[in-house]
């Protein structure tokens, strides 16, 4: 295909900060509302559609895909409210998911309520069910916008919607056990900030009476109830994992005090029905330990003390407290490099008393308890095991599937290893490969590093079609996640973030020394925060890739704070009003390194391709916009921009299947992998399309 690139409407705008001066030539792109950015996006749509559909293996991959799919989860876990049982489940793969009620009945599951009853494109997010399942409360997105996300109250008796609040945002749900009303989470009405409200169920939503709040609007406020008595607030600024931790007893009708944690992480807090206090403190251990304190006879609680020590390099995540046939056990799960490990404990004293037996090394993705003493409902999943439902017995540790246990894929091989960052850091990865004898293959390299998140092992048609189409794929756990604890994370965050482009690096020198692949074969793949490493990485050595795969990412790093969730990235980043702050932003903002060398000759950039979703109100699409329009004025290979229509952030769009084949046709036609057949798989590399001609608009 011969083609020439839209001209994007361009300017001579910079912006001159700390003595700085700083191009921004594509400054126009950042209005939605312009004409010629509208017409150069939908030209943009149009080409890259139209390269997309003529690349080769299209069916191939059509067909792995679908048996991925097809073997992926139709339920979710079960939620128990009294003699009711709630899920979501889709009818078939790929389908819609819909929520679904089981009244104890020879009826079985039955649909409550579809997403498309509550607003167009609505996609389920949360569902909440009230103490004996008389309610349910269901929040959605609306055409994969995340700005609001509607809290719906449901009467489970008809399936009516009784009540919408469009003030929510992924808002927790903490229900009265007498079922008269909820606690949750909602901007103000009249002012800016948000902060917990309780609902009285019957009553309109102006009348809510407000717990806890503030004016800051990037304020955010975590909830839950415990014994019907005792609400904890947790709250943070931004995507700060500074906490402010607050507790009201609400039978009592007492306002929020605050809570000194120390230290405390977000992985939340407990109240246990002898009314301690348990909660995770990274305070004095970076892997985090369980702390307790006791209540007082005169009310309050003593000092804090440690019931569970830190077991490093295994980082505390989450933990639980389940009933037995004699007496409580206390249930902690741990991540070791972002894989799950389970271990019960006796709850008074914390002593171990024996390790889960998981069916492998993957995710627990949920723990629900089940209406059997002793036994709790597990969500598991791994690289290459569907997400499924199992059950753990507290007294033996043994973990059985509910089901039939979902079928592991055949063919791949998993490895877990470590190689070693620039500074001598080492680093974990993960390999996925094809079975059978270790061959240089074109490879698919990918991270998060950042926000202190890390990658779980995931059931994850991407990387899992790839490999079975005969190429590798790679999850570096490069610092700025969360694999190796919080000193992890702040070690790759803000004025420490070249750390985690030097172990994406580093992870790709490692691919080739050892074999694993070629120069000329290796990808980078990655969304959001993701998406920034990958094309940070490209414009600090495009010589080292072959192609380059951007999701929703931001790019423009100088002025993110400007647009979307900006404002609450900045202690992960760090804030372009901060003359220190600017001066490691502009080491590695893609759209700066590119503007700057703009008007110099062809830059030997790999291909790369961006898609962003024009509904997305986290990373809006103009990152995306702007760094196309820099890279397709100096770069000699094909830069695309796919704008998914109707999709946000987190999901919404259609024909998703669609735009994944996209995606790994565009990386196995750049890197080499042949599809046609699979006996091709790994072959001689393909003539690429040609897309002639670099357009710079004035």
């Amino acid at each position: 295909m011969n083609a020439e690139y839209p001209p994007a409407p361009c300017s001579a705008s910079r912006d001159v900060l700390h003595g700085i001066s700083i191009p921004d030539p594509y400054r126009r792109l950042e209005d939605p509302s312009d004409p010629e950015v509208l017409a150069w996006a939908a030209a943009q749509r149009q080409l890259a559609g139209e390269y997309l559909a003529g690349l080769p293996g299209r069916a191939r991959l059509r067909e792995v895909l679908r048996e991925i799919i097809v073997q992926g989860p139709v339920a979710s876990s079960v939620k128990i409210a009294g003699a009711q049982r709630f899920r979501v489940s889709r009818p078939r793969p790929g389908s819609p998911w819909e929520l679904q009620i089981d009244r104890g009945s020879h009826d079985g599951w039955r649909t409550l309520i579809d997403a498309a009853a509550l607003g167009a494109n609505a996609i389920l997010r949360r569902w909440v069910p009230s103490p004996n399942g008389r309610y349910v409360v269901v929040q959605v997105t609306s055409g994969g916008a995340e700005d609001t996300t509607p809290l719906s109250l449901i009467d489970t008796s008809t399936g009516d919607v009784l009540k919408t609040c469009a003030s929510t945002r992924y808002s927790p749900v903490a229900w009265l056990a007498d079922e008269t009303g909820y606690f949750y989470v909602r901007r103000h009405d009249n002012r800016c900030g948000s902060g917990v409200y309780r609902h009285r169920v019957g009553t309109p939503t102006t009348c809510d009476e407000l717990l806890a709040g503030d004016d800051d609007p990037m304020g955010r406020f975590h909830l839950a109830l415990w014994q019907d008595r005792w609400l904890v607030i947790t709250a943070r600024t931004g995507t700060s994992r500074a906490t402010r931790v607050s507790i009201a007893d609400v039978a009592a009708g007492d306002s929020p005090q605050p809570l000194d944690l120390g230290g405390l992480s977000s992985a939340g807090v407990v109240v246990d029905d002898s009314g301690r206090i348990l909660a995770i403190s990274t305070a004095t251990c970076e892997f985090g330990q369980l702390l307790v304190a006791d209540p007082l006879p005169g009310g309050g609680w003593g000092s804090w003390r440690t019931l569970v020590e830190g077991r490093e390099p295994a980082v505390l995540a989450a933990f639980a407290l389940a009933p037995t046939d004699d007496g409580d056990r206390l249930v902690l799960l741990r991540t070791r490099d972002g894989y799950s490990e389970l271990s019960v404990h006796e709850p008074r004293c914390g002593t171990w008393l024996l390790d889960a037996d998981l069916p492998g090394a993957g995710t627990i993705a949920a723990i629900e308890p089940t209406d059997e003493p002793g036994v709790l409902a597990l969500s598991y999943t791994d690289w290459i095991r569907p997400l499924g439902k199992w059950r753990l017995s507290l007294l033996t540790g043994q973990v059985e599937p509910t089901d039939p246990a979902p079928r592991a894929l055949s063919g791949i091989t998993v490895t877990r290893t470590t190689y070693r960052s620039g500074d001598a850091t080492e680093v974990p990865v993960t390999v996925l490969a094809p079975a059978g004898p270790q061959l240089p293959r074109p490879a698919i390299l990918t991270c998060y590093g950042g926000f202190g998140i890390t990658i779980r092992p995931d059931y994850q048609p991407d990387g899992l079609a790839w490999v079975l189409a005969g190429g590798i794929m790679v999850i570096a756990g490069v610092r700025g996640g969360g694999e190796r604890g919080r000193r992890w994370h702040r070690d790759g965050a803000g004025p420490h973030k070249l750390n985690a482009f030097a172990d994406l690096h580093a992870a790709g020198d490692w691919l080739v020394d050892t074999g694993l692949t070629r120069r000329g074969e290796l990808a980078l793949l990655g969304g959001s925060n993701g998406g920034l490493m990958a094309v940070g990485a490209m414009v600090q050595r495009p010589g080292d890739y072959a192609a380059v795969v951007s999701a929703a990412a931001p790019l423009d790093m100088v002025r993110y704070e400007r647009w979307g969730l900006g404002r609450a990235w900045r202690e992960e980043y760090g804030s372009a009003c901060d003359p220190a702050a600017l001066h490691v932003l502009l080491q590695y903002s893609p759209y700066y390194t590119v503007t700057t060398r703009s008007g110099e000759q062809a830059q030997p950039f790999p291909a790369a391709l961006f898609s962003t979703g024009d509904h997305d109100t986290r990373v809006p699409p103009l990152h995306s916009y702007k760094m196309v329009a820099a890279l397709q004025r100096d770069c000699a290979a094909p830069v695309l921009l796919d704008v998914i229509a109707g999709k946000g952030h987190a999901g919404g769009g259609h024909d998703a299947a669609e735009a994944l084949i996209s995606l790994l046709a565009f990386i196995a036609h750049h890197t080499g992998l042949r599809l046609e057949t699979p006996e091709a798989a790994g072959g001689d590399r393909q003539p690429p399309p040609r897309i002639e001609g670099h357009g710079d608009g004035d």
